[in-house]
């Protein structure tokens, strides 16, 4: 390797090797991680945002309020599920809300109401989003992400019957009750609540970092590059 300008080499030989420094010690088990156990900087930052990302999704008020439109919409008819298995523990679920149930392999012939069905499967979704296990294990003798993850299934065996029967109203809300409150229930479990504005400091800090230290790395580069005497220059355009 020749060096050409013995200066910038140098500093691009510091600023790489501080760049890695830093790197190292962000892959090191030093920050504070959930329930006070040292992680990376990176699992650090991947719970912070999870964290905030909770604070802003909690959709549970709008669609218990949405869903008092549906109480007393009556469903009469076949839910068909993927196991035997599913349909018992479905069939469990539908009956907590308050539905009449038969079963027949793995086939549920139900009747009930379709605004209790999904006001039971929003308050399942909900204490398992305020990372309430031990309710949900007490209330059906199974883990909370057990039920919450039947109660998805029975949700869109729902939604298909609902549209197979031309409730398509029905159907499109039975789909935002599970994507909008099961499917964040189940995703936020295990992970704490907290607001943007709480976290101002270290957001600001951690955007200001990855500026920085991505420039960092850009300028190390460069002056690597210019100690080698490689530059970049605009070709000369040909004439045709």
């Amino acid at each position: 390797m020749i060096v050409r300008d013995t200066k910038h080499m140098m500093l691009g030989v510091v600023m790489t090797l501080l760049f890695a420094g830093i790197l190292l010690f962000m892959f090191s088990n030093f920050f504070a991680g959930r329930m006070d156990h040292k992680v990376n900087a990176f699992k650090a930052s991947d719970d912070l945002f999870n964290s905030i990302a909770k604070g802003s999704t909690n959709y549970f008020p709008g669609l218990m309020e949405a869903n008092s439109k549906f109480m007393g919409h009556g469903l009469d008819f076949n839910l068909n599920l993927k196991s035997e298995a599913l349909a018992v523990k479905s069939g469990e679920l539908l009956q907590s809300a308050g539905a009449r149930v038969e079963q027949d392999g793995s086939v549920l012939i139900l009747q009930g109401d379709l605004g209790q069905i999904l006001e039971q499967a929003l308050v399942d979704s909900r204490a398992l989003f305020n990372n309430q296990n031990q309710e949900l294990y007490k209330r059906y003798g199974m883990q909370g992400r057990e039920v919450v993850y039947v109660w998805w299934l029975t949700l869109n065996a729902l939604e298909k019957g609902l549209t197979k029967a031309k409730d398509f109203e029905a159907a499109k809300f039975v789909n935002r009750v599970s994507k909008r409150g099961v499917e964040v229930g189940y995703n936020f479990y295990g992970i704490p609540s907290k607001s943007a504005a709480d976290k101002a400091g270290i957001l600001s800090f951690s955007l200001i970092f990855y500026v920085v230290y991505t420039l960092w790395w850009g300028f190390s580069i460069f002056f690597l590059f210019e100690g080698l005497g490689l530059k970049m220059s605009s070709g000369v355009k040909k004439e045709v």
